[in-house]
């Protein structure tokens, strides 16, 4: 048979290296010599952190720098006010933080020159307008290493109770995305095991997703090989092993952004986005308690319903990847067994710590099933999913 057609979206101009930000306040400088703004998360409050270096350095390098700060998931509302304080002749928008500030800033680049809401274009809540009109530059500086939002074209946007959606289009890709390792190591460990855990099922998910491609099968997988590891080396007394471990990490949560924009997701994002809009449950932290009972139930469903399916043999490689010990016809059972590894160690808090409970569910599975759960493998039953969020209680 023929190689299907695909598309590939669009990436960012990446710049990737170990002390990389020390070029980005000179970059910025020539390249822009107007208003800039500034969206960070709060940890720009802590000095002697780099983000307070570099917010310094932009101040004292541009003639004016309009700075935001963004806390939690951000709503529509923040972006909206966001974007009125905003001045339309804004030259470049830089967003420096976790996935929630990466995606709060690309959406207020997206609005600033059309002083519009972003109501007027957020998916499946939205007015439903096209989105035709002018954006800013936006140049993403990842902190955390999870999302992937630096190499994404949506904004995650959310009000806890009502709904989590994005606001998408080629348009809000960032220009530059700059991933110096370095700056994991402001990240809190159990942050960075959090977000880490959400990159590594955004790989896993989008290689096994129904909408694969030849190019994010090879992204996803060299995402995965490094992941594997890579928390281990991350808590060496080894310097060398240390910065080895933020280097594969951060450079695997970017990939992950690309394949997930590419390829899609699957069930575990699927449950994820509305527990994340109904309960203020840290999203790496859902998908990494996810993880390994919806690959369970997928496996399950395969093994009975097409036990010769290219996605079974993808869920073997992972299993072989991380168990090369194991003889092959073990792989399956080793690669649950490596994700229950993973989430009690990394992410030992159940769901239930954030108001999850058997009695409360039903908003989730009855918002599931759009989004990324259309691109889940197999189609789960609303028991097997139900199942798979018991087991994450």
């Amino acid at each position: 048979m023929p190689m299907p057609s695909f598309q590939f979206a669009p990436m960012p101009h990446i710049h990737f290296g170990w002390g990389v930000r020390n070029d980005l306040i000179t970059h910025i400088q020539t390249q822009y010599t107007g208003r800039i703004v500034l969206i960070t998360g709060n940890f720009l409050s802590r000095p002697a952190e780099f983000g307070h270096i570099i917010r310094d350095a932009l101040l004292e390098t541009n003639r004016h720098v309009d700075h935001f700060t963004v806390s939690g998931e951000p709503s529509p509302d923040l972006v909206d006010y966001i974007v009125a304080q905003c001045k339309t002749d804004t030259q470049v928008v830089v967003g420096m933080g976790g996935g929630s500030v990466l995606d709060a800033a690309k959406a207020v680049a997206g609005l600033i020159p059309s002083q519009t809401s972003v109501m007027d274009y957020l998916e499946g809540v939205g007015l439903g307008k096209p989105f035709n009109v002018a954006t800013c530059p936006f140049i993403a500086v990842p902190t955390t290493a999870g999302t992937g939002s630096e190499t994404t074209k949506n904004a995650v946007l959310s009000r806890i109770g009502q709904f989590k959606k994005s606001f998408r289009d080629n348009k809000l890709l960032a220009t530059e995305a700059w991933l110096d390792p370095e700056l994991l190591m402001t990240c809190p460990k159990d942050v960075l095991y959090s977000t880490g855990m959400d990159a590594f099922t955004q790989l896993l998910e989008s290689y096994t997703t129904l909408n694969p491609n030849p190019i994010t099968d090879a992204l996803a997988w060299q995402g995965m090989v490094l992941f594997k590891g890579a928390f281990e080396d991350i808590n060496s007394d080894d310097d060398s092993r240390q910065q080895q471990g933020y280097g594969n990490i951060m450079l695997a949560a970017s990939l992950s952004g690309t394949t997930l924009a590419n390829a899609g997701l699957g069930a575990v994002h699927g449950l994820a986005g509305p527990i994340g809009a109904f309960f203020e449950a840290p999203h790496g932290i859902v998908c990494a308690k996810l993880l390994e009972p919806i690959t369970a139930a997928n496996i399950e469903t395969l093994l009975k319903i097409d036990s010769e399916s290219v996605t079974l043999s993808k869920y073997k490689q992972i299993g072989q990847l991380f168990n090369p010990e194991l003889p092959e016809e073990q792989s399956l059972t080793g690669l649950l067994t490596t994700l229950k590894h993973y989430a009690q160690t990394y992410t030992p808090q159940g769901l239930s710590e954030f108001g999850l409970s058997m009695s409360n569910i039903d908003s989730v599975i009855k918002n599931c099933r759009g989004g990324s759960m259309l691109g889940n493998p197999v189609t789960l039953s609303d028991k097997q999913l139900i199942n798979a969020i018991q087991t994450s209680l």
